[in-house]
């Protein structure tokens, strides 16, 4: 068996493959064909494997495969249960019948993208106190949290309480390395990254293609948590390109999803071959530098908008258009919003809650005439 560079898993102490795996795409597959790609990716050398209790069939197909070499993995699933009730009762009850073990290597909360959702889940009979009682009862070793907000996983970190940290980065989405990443690294938490392969489909300059463009963002990547290799060679490549750039960070382990025997062997080979980024790959990527002030970090704390304006969406969009260059795409996409910057009464409510103190209409009305 191959054996893939392994990273340390913040304080957990466990060592952890650099390419995981995602057990989201195995959903659609037959238990035959899933448990053949569970058990092909442990051979190639992955040793960490993440699912969820939400994910259809995606803990039963990976107990299945796994469970003569359970104790050679670290297996971790999630919880979208909110209340302590819920979470200790079915939720990991039944994840640890499906992952066919008596103990769970890291369970975390799922989703947990608003401040609200956190506090429930963080209160006295929310989900982590189902949690915390299943470690101490020894059923589970780690706590950890996933979601797609990095001001509220920064919130979450603070607490101490997580042991992992499961976060959305890629090329076109990189506000982890603002304060997640930084913060994790500091307090010791494990780094997991998810949607890595966003933006794999970005018109990206080819390091060598002497600057050829290559598609749009996301437009033929249908999911960004996807290994999917649909699109031939040069979506292979792309995809292969995205995996490097966000290995070069410090985390610790990606877990893009796996269809096929082939797709894990597409991410392994870039496993083995990393050695870093080239100096053209950095200056290509804008390596290291996140979109100049002032720029939405989609917190998402500005909405709803009275006015219906998708203030968080157009931000976005104007960044691709300004830093990331993506101009035919975000123009085409703009017109088809159902309430765009114009529908704005300037009400002002988005700044007052805006934590991180954005001239919001200002942004708003430099980008209608960008994107108009």
């Amino acid at each position: 068996m191959l054996t893939l560079q392994k990273r340390r898993l913040g304080r957990t102490d466990l060592q952890v493959s650099i390419i995981g795996f995602g057990g989201i795409p195995i959903i659609a597959r037959s238990r035959t064909e899933a448990e053949e790609v569970v058990r092909y990716a442990y051979e190639k050398g992955v040793n960490y494997f993440d699912t969820a209790r939400a994910y259809g069939d995606s803990e039963e197909k990976i107990g299945a495969a796994l469970r003569d070499v359970r104790d050679k993995v670290v297996l971790a699933t999630k919880t979208h249960q909110r209340t302590r009730e819920d979470a200790a009762r079915a939720g990991l009850k039944q994840s640890l019948r499906n992952l066919q073990t008596d103990r769970i290597d890291i369970v975390q909360l799922h989703g947990i993208d608003s401040e609200e959702t956190l506090k429930k889940a963080m209160s006295t009979d929310g989900s982590l106190t189902a949690l915390k009682e299943a470690r101490a009862e020894g059923t589970i070793d780690y706590i950890g949290i996933s979601g797609h907000n990095p001001y509220v996983l920064v919130k979450a970190i603070k607490t101490g309480e997580f042991d992992t940290v499961l976060v959305d980065f890629n090329v076109l989405n990189r506000k982890a390395t603002e304060e997640v990443i930084s913060l994790a690294k500091k307090l010791d938490v494990g780094i997991i990254i998810m949607k890595a392969l966003g933006g794999c489909g970005s018109p990206l300059q080819h390091p060598q293609r002497n600057g050829t463009l290559l598609g749009k963002p996301e437009l033929d990547w249908p999911d960004p948590s996807e290994f999917i290799a649909y699109f031939g060679k040069e979506g292979i490549d792309r995809a292969q390109r995205s995996l490097r750039f966000v290995l070069e960070h410090e985390i610790s382990t990606i877990i893009p999803g796996f269809r096929s025997t082939e797709e894990v062997d597409y991410a392994v080979k870039v496993a083995e071959d990393f050695n870093g980024l080239t100096s053209i790959e950095k200056e290509t990527y804008k390596f290291g530098e996140l979109p100049p002030e002032p720029f939405c970090r989609e917190c998402g704390l500005c909405k709803p908008c009275p006015d219906g304006v998708e203030i968080p969406t157009i931000l976005r969009w104007d960044t691709y258009y300004t830093f990331y260059n993506i101009k035919r795409w975000t123009k085409e996409q703009y017109p088809k919003l159902r309430s765009r910057v114009n529908s704005c009464t300037e009400c002002v409510r988005c700044e007052e809650k805006c934590p991180y103190h954005l001239p919001v209409i200002k942004m708003l009305k430099e980008a209608e005439k960008r994107l108009s």
